[in-house]
């Protein structure tokens, strides 16, 4: 009952990988996309700004060979977020996740953990803007810190690393990002640099590249929609460096996602990830991700 509990609470979520010995893996907590596109806003910002944001996400995964030592995974992931603008050229975001996990092995064996996962703290600072602030440019800088628990099993030794709710290293994140906006339209993309460290359970995740496009269309004061491409270049994870096989690649997602602005400063937002193009490494696959997530402007 306690885990059909924390399931309601959670909602949608997101997915993330692990490193063990003699499973396939990735990395304990991956993700595709932009975080500062939905959490900031493609708009400049104004001294003092504050937004605080909900997303939950959903998503599944399989990684192994079939019968042989393939886990799939199933998280709910809901990410809780604060931006504050100090000066009109910054902003500040800080998120802090709630990650259910569950894994299911070959042999259905069943682990599952509820936690605090990793918080992420970024800065982002728009360097340029044209006159008519139609072009904005911005540089991206931040860290995950290694602030989950390690997850331990009923004799007190840590799980898996596929069911961690973080990794337990610190790992930087760099990226620029772009927006150009012609109302009522706007574009906006962003490039971003995700360096993983040696953890938990002597685990390195992969090191990723992650690029985000959307196009944005504003139809009344109060609806928009977009369509964007998600898409991720992976390194191979090691584990006590031992490379794992079903690491590594390129994934792209196709994101069709629904605004809706009900009351002035609120929003909320429905988006899906589809992948279009898997080719990671190994037997690595990779579903949909659903969510959903509110945003209030202070």
């Amino acid at each position: 009952m306690l885990v059909l509990h924390q399931r309601a609470a959670l909602l949608f979520a997101t997915l993330a990988f692990a490193t063990n010995v003699g499973k396939a893996a990735a990395c304990a907590v991956c993700g595709c996309g932009d975080p500062t596109l939905t959490a900031l806003g493609v708009e400049k910002p104004f001294r003092d700004r504050v937004r605080v944001s909900l997303e939950v996400r959903h998503r599944t995964d399989a990684v192994g060979t079939p019968m042989v030592n393939q886990v799939k995974l199933f998280e709910t992931r809901t990410d809780l977020q604060a931006a504050w603008a100090p000066h009109e050229r910054l902003f500040l975001l800080l998120t802090v996740p709630i990650l259910y996990r569950k894994t299911t092995a070959v042999s259905l064996a069943e682990d599952s953990t509820f936690a605090f996962g990793d918080v992420e703290l970024r800065a982002k600072f728009f360097a340029f803007e044209d006159h008519d602030r139609r072009h904005l440019l911005s540089v991206i800088a931040g860290a995950k810190l290694p602030s989950a628990p390690g997850m331990l099993d009923e004799r007190g030794q840590l799980l898996p690393t596929e069911v961690q709710v973080g990794t337990g290293s610190f790992d930087p994140i760099a990226g620029v990002a772009y927006a150009y906006m012609p109302r009522p339209l706007s574009f906006y993309a962003s490039l971003t640099g995700l360096l993983t460290t040696l953890g938990r359970n002597n685990a390195q995740g992969s090191r990723s590249l992650r690029a985000t496009t959307t196009l944005q269309r504003q139809w009344t004061p109060m609806v928009a929609t977009r369509i964007g491409i998600d898409a991720r270049v992976d390194t191979v994870a090691a584990n006590a460096g031992v490379t794992e096989p079903d690491s590594g690649g390129f994934i792209a997602f196709l994101t069709p996602e629904f605004l809706l602005s009900p009351y002035p400063d609120w929003l909320v937002w429905l988006s899906a990830r589809v992948p279009v193009v898997n080719a990671l490494s190994g037997s690595h696959h990779e579903g949909p991700v659903v969510s959903i997530g509110f945003a209030r402007d202070f």
